[in-house]
């Protein structure tokens, strides 16, 4: 991240550095010591930090209600199926895990077929788990699964996302998301009441790659004319979120809603209302 701290300069009183190299000369000797006489707002102006936020979808600016492991056990049991809720949860994320896995290195060609067929890969490879696999239930298990995601009201924002969003945009911020989601996270994304809000919206199924790929990354910031040094992203995976976007330079934030831990080189905020803190340089102190 650049520095943007005050620096002693030839000609000047004190030098903020950064893009444009601005000379800021009011300041007043006062017993010794410099006064920076600036209201924050004009402060906030000439040090800005990132030139493009960037935000994770779903579980950051979004959840389900009911919860994923409601919605898909009510797909289960429109097929017929009645697996123990806990089975389930540990197949489905094992199926995720073993997918997760590949992603940092795997490259796809874009197209509807092919989201489709992660679906119905991810569906088989829960029932194999689960003891249920038949093949005539793959298609429609998916359909039933999408039926449930799908369903109007499922998609629900967080209760500081508009806020925060708001004041980004007024402060002139450009802002995408950048997400490991299905084709239809445009759509989806309406459904919320989130696409006035953004420049760009990247899909992993359109990008084709998932983060971490460095691709969907880069790709985003090309669309936007921004140099990784110049972005920050912001989501609720360490691996995706803070690996993927560290690894083309970018600033990253993990978001740590529940409070588990365990990622002590992240910086972690516990909500997204700390972004604004962060991005528009409110805080001086190392996020806990």
């Amino acid at each position: 991240m650049p520095d943007h701290r005050g620096h002693a300069g030839h000609g000047c009183s004190a030098i903020i550095r950064g893009p444009g190299a601005l000379c800021v000369p009011r300041l007043l000797a006062s017993r010794g010591r410099l006064a920076i006489l600036l209201q924050t707002s004009t402060l906030e102006a000439l040090v800005k930090r990132y030139d493009l936020v960037t935000f994770d979808m779903g579980y950051t600016l979004v959840y389900f209600h009911p919860s994923d492991l409601e919605l898909l056990l009510s797909a289960y049991h429109a097929v017929g199926l009645y697996p123990d809720p806990e089975a389930l949860r540990r197949a489905q994320d094992l199926a995720w895990q073993e997918y997760n896995e590949a992603a940092a290195c795997t490259v796809f060609e874009p197209t509807p077929e092919r989201d489709r067929e992660v679906d119905e890969g991810m569906a088989r490879k829960t029932l194999e788990r689960l003891g249920l696999y038949k093949p005539h239930l793959v298609e429609p298990l998916v359909a039933e699964i999408k039926r449930a995601f799908g369903a109007p009201g499922t998609i629900r924002l967080y209760p500081e996302v508009l806020d925060v969003l708001s004041t980004l945009r007024a402060r002139g911020y450009p802002l995408a998301v950048i997400s490991n989601w299905s084709w239809d996270l445009e759509d989806r994304a309406k459904e919320a009441g989130l696409a006035g809000y953004f420049d760009v919206i990247v899909a992993s199924a359109r990008a084709g790659c998932d983060k971490p790929h460095p691709m969907i990354f880069r790709r985003t910031l090309e669309a936007m004319g921004v140099e990784p040094a110049r972005a920050i992203h912001i989501g609720d995976s360490y691996e995706a979120d803070v690996v993927g976007a560290r690894g083309v330079g970018m600033d990253a934030l993990w978001l740590d809603r529940g409070g588990k831990g365990g990622h002590p080189d992240a910086r972690t905020i516990r909500d997204l209302t700390a972004v604004l803190d962060i991005v528009l340089g409110r805080v001086c102190k190392p996020v806990e």
